[in-house]
């Protein structure tokens, strides 16, 4: 089994989009909780920047483990996300940049048999190498949306808007469920 060239495209390019969707971006919207139980934009950035390394060390467990089990990741039960989400924006962005790299060569040396290594993960159970990247994937691409939205709340709430900024309208509900 190999990792289908779609599906690493995407893995090699999907990630970029992100500092668009916040460069316009004054401090204070990427910093505020619009939601007080919710993620702010840089506690989600942050989180997407833990969270490579934990995809990345559950990728090595598999190609070195037989069948390991995972558990749900929670970034409050994680001391190194604390620390990860005191860095800067720009930092964590950097981070995110580099370690991607990073992941990109180490799945493109990966051989068929190593991408048919199966890991179980506690909600979603067993999957293969690829099976785990394409989760990486959607689950990355939920948290982009997340911020996508973030950032036209703020918009949206009275400021002026400029350069080329996400403006979108408030209708969270309806496109919550055309996304499902």
């Amino acid at each position: 089994m190999e990792i289908h060239s779609e599906t690493m495209n995407r893995f090699c390019n999907q990630y970029k989009i992100l500092k668009h969707y916040i460069e316009d971006l004054p401090s204070q919207a990427i910093h505020t909780r619009f939601i007080p139980d919710k993620w702010s934009i840089h506690e989600t950035i942050a989180y997407l920047s833990r969270y490579q390394y934990v995809f990345l060390n559950r990728i090595k467990a598999i190609s070195n483990e037989i069948n390991p089990f995972f558990e749900v990741y929670k970034p409050e039960e994680d001391p190194e996300y604390q620390f990860t989400v005191a860095r800067s924006t720009g930092a964590l962005l950097h981070e995110i940049y580099r370690l991607r790299d990073d992941m990109k060569t180490m799945l493109n040396n990966l051989s068929p048999q190593e991408c048919s290594r199966i890991g179980t993960h506690e909600l979603l159970g067993r999957m293969n190498i690829c099976q785990w990247l394409e989760f990486f994937l959607l689950h990355e691409s939920a948290q982009f949306y997340k911020i996508f939205k973030l950032s036209g709340n703020f918009w949206n709430t009275g400021n002026v808007s400029h350069g080329n900024v996400i403006s979108m309208p408030l209708l969270s509900k309806q496109m919550d469920e055309l996304v499902g």
